[in-house]
């Protein structure tokens, strides 16, 4: 049995700007800190849609009912008329260990969506490396991206006594994506004081979805088949900053 400490990071990005000309290039509202999108979202006040751009490395394609988990999260919460989809492969990162600046520029080669209009795109990096972090499964970097470190996925689960692979994918997944949802205390308030003041930004709550050691295949041996869910704390922030 292998033993691995998968800790959920958030890593605060400030990268540079660039022109949006409208022709698919980058665009400077995709690259700001997480959290910094996280009521529109939530809210449908001016993003009525999202487009979820998945890219994977060969062999790192996230499971079909991880993503399909992933929907039914966001469509739990967000005040969105359309939740969509896609899948692309790309290349191999190139390296065995990446950082979080390896991961950004590996995005700015390969992505293709982009907020634009009334729709919200979100690109997800399935890649072919570890972090340097070891134990590291998944990184929101940037208010609509975050990576998923395919390699330390695939050697954490399936075996005696690990979790499911669609498990910890899933976990990764939902755990990212709330903070690209400004969870905790990092772009939607708190109603109720709740974040890990030894953790930041993450939920004191040690059995919801946002507890900073959720991923400790140790601990998540312990709550069975089920993938943590947000607890009601949680659930409450992001009512109050625009979503369901």
């Amino acid at each position: 049995m292998k033993n691995f400490i998968l800790i959920v990071c958030l890593v605060l990005v400030y990268a540079g700007c660039s022109k949006n000309d409208g022709s698919g290039s980058s665009s400077s509202s995709d690259k700001l800190a997480t959290g910094a999108s996280a009521h529109d979202f939530l809210s449908g006040e001016v993003y009525t849609t999202v487009t979820i751009q998945v890219e994977y490395s060969p062999g790192m394609q996230p499971q079909l009912q991880s993503i399909n988990n992933l929907i039914s999260f966001l469509q739990a919460h967000l005040n969105k008329a359309s939740i969509t989809v896609t899948q692309s492969p790309v290349g191999s990162i190139g390296k065995s260990t990446v950082s979080i600046n390896d991961v950004s520029s590996f995005e700015d080669k390969n992505r293709t969506a982009f907020t634009s209009g009334s729709n919200m795109a979100v690109c997800i990096l399935a890649v072919d490396a570890d972090y340097t972090t070891p134990g590291v499964a998944g990184v929101a970097y940037r208010n609509t991206s975050l990576v998923m470190l395919e390699k330390t996925i695939e050697a954490a689960s399936g075996g005696l006594d690990q979790p499911s692979r669609i498990k910890i994918e899933t976990t990764v997944l939902e755990h990212e994506f709330g903070h690209l949802l400004g969870l905790v205390n990092n772009g939607t308030a708190m109603v109720t004081p709740h974040e890990d003041e030894a953790h930041k930004p993450h939920c004191n709550n040690n059995n919801c979805l946002m507890y900073y050691d959720i991923e400790n295949s140790g601990f998540m041996s312990q709550l069975g088949n089920a993938v943590p869910k947000l607890d009601d704390n949680c659930i409450n922030d992001l009512k109050n900053n625009g979503g369901k």
